[in-house]
């Protein structure tokens, strides 16, 4: 079965080469995107440095690549003398990676495609003592690869909403002899180890350890002082703040309906708009304009002075203005995305309003609506109603801040019991020849 296996992805991967040499050849020339990373996709490159021995962690894109920072940093405060090295799989992850690890890791680099022969030649190039995955992003060559050569893999951070659950079952043989190849899954909750068990992977490989993010938003909440960053801004500290975090096409028309609604009842309400794709701040803009909402953009180095929204069009500085504000909305949860992360609001005791599709986040919206620090909102209606309550005086903010950082600080620790049971269980142990 392996063997007709590999013969049949073999066959299917030279097929495809040529065609995905082409389309990065074309996107290249034409937008300038790939050009950094094709050569390393296509199996062209390997990382180029001289440390032996590696543990190998690997994170899809942004908010995978986001967890793993705490994960890096045990790992280098364990392990201080094994060489990490890292690996993504997006252009935005990369950037974020080099960001954030470069001081931490030995090198940063793309993933290639799962091509038999580029998995093959990274393999022989790295020699890695260990592989973790973190999150998602399960490629069958890869994971046979690390089999093959007696390389322990697992999986920490793991989740699977319903959504992806209903899809998995369709293939859940395949899926389970997928998971099948790590060592271990390290999940982000029972519910998710539950969703897991069901597609038929191994009880005993499956482990609830907790979600690395709670553990990332208390590494990022002490960099922001609230009272500064408004100052920096022309933001009066008596003015009512409201932000909406990582919005979605169709959420910001439904927010600047509340936003308008409020601006007629409270005195000069601030609406901090950051929408998730930073490229369609014109479009955003336009909205604002057709509202008659004086508009300011972060990106032009604007202050919120005299506007009545203000543009967080710029890259990583959301968690921070979060910190500025008095009430937070998160954004793709009005539309079935999933949501974002509500944990970057509420480790600054700001308190939350999400829509019904936070789907992504079940676990963490529980534990916020059990401790009073956050509520779901349906429409333009509630959003108004839940932010007049909120943006009316310090009170709310004073009474919740505290329960929504204890909500944080409660449920970090993740990356300690990660690294914990891995180091007690030999998983970074060297490997003979």
């Amino acid at each position: 079965m392996n063997r007709l296996y590999s013969f049949l992805c073999a066959a299917g991967a030279a097929a495809a080469w040529p065609w995905v040499a082409l389309y990065y050849a074309i996107r290249a020339r034409t937008d300038g995107k790939y050009g950094r990373s094709r050569r390393f996709r296509l199996g062209l490159a390997v990382p180029d440095f001289t440390a032996a021995d590696p543990v190998w962690i690997h994170a899809l894109s942004v908010g995978e690549t986001l967890s793993a920072v705490p994960l890096v940093m045990e790992l280098r405060r364990r392990l201080p003398a094994v060489p990490l090295v890292f690996s993504v799989g997006t252009e935005s992850g990369y950037r974020i990676a080099t960001a954030r690890l470069s001081n931490r890791v030995e090198t940063v680099f793309f993933l290639p495609h799962d091509f038999p022969w580029a998995v093959k030649k990274l393999l022989h190039r790295l020699s890695p003592r260990a592989f973790i995955l973190v999150e998602t992003d399960l490629w069958p060559n890869l994971l046979l690869g690390l089999k093959r050569r007696g390389i322990p893999s697992v999986c920490v951070n793991a989740r699977l909403s319903p959504k992806s659950h209903k899809r998995f079952r369709r293939f859940r043989p395949f899926a389970a002899a997928l998971y099948g190849l790590m060592d271990a899954v390290f999940t982000q909750s029972r519910e998710d180890r539950k969703r897991l068990a069901a597609l038929g992977v191994s009880r005993g490989r499956l482990h609830v350890c907790g979600n690395l993010k709670f553990d990332l938003a208390l590494l990022e909440a002490p960099e922001t002082d609230g009272a500064a960053l408004r100052r920096r801004m022309e933001i009066p500290l008596e003015r009512p703040v409201w932000i909406a975090g990582s919005t979605h096409p169709g959420e910001e028309s439904v927010l600047l309906e509340a936003h308008a609604a409020l601006s007629r009842e409270l005195d000069d309400p601030l609406l901090i708009l950051a929408p998730r794709h930073i490229q369609r701040a014109a479009q955003i803009i336009a909205l604002c304009r057709e509202r008659g909402l004086p508009t300011g953009r972060r990106s032009l180095e604007e202050t919120a002075r005299g506007r009545s929204v203000f543009l967080l069009d710029s890259l990583g500085e959301l968690a921070r203005f979060y910190a500025a504000a008095d009430t937070a909305f998160i954004g793709g949860s009005l539309v079935p995305f999933g949501g974002h992360n509500p944990l970057e609001a509420a480790v600054h005791g700001t308190p939350c309003l999400w829509g019904p599709h936070l789907f992504n986040f079940r676990e963490i919206e529980s534990l916020l609506l059990e401790r009073g620090c956050g509520e779901r909102v349906r429409n333009a209606g509630d959003i108004r109603e839940k932010c007049l309550e909120r943006l009316q005086g310090p009170a709310f903010r004073r009474r919740t801040g505290e329960a929504c950082r204890r909500a944080v600080y409660d449920h970090a620790g993740t990356a300690g019991r990660i690294v914990g049971r891995l180091c007690d269980g030999g998983f970074f142990r060297r490997r003979g020849p």
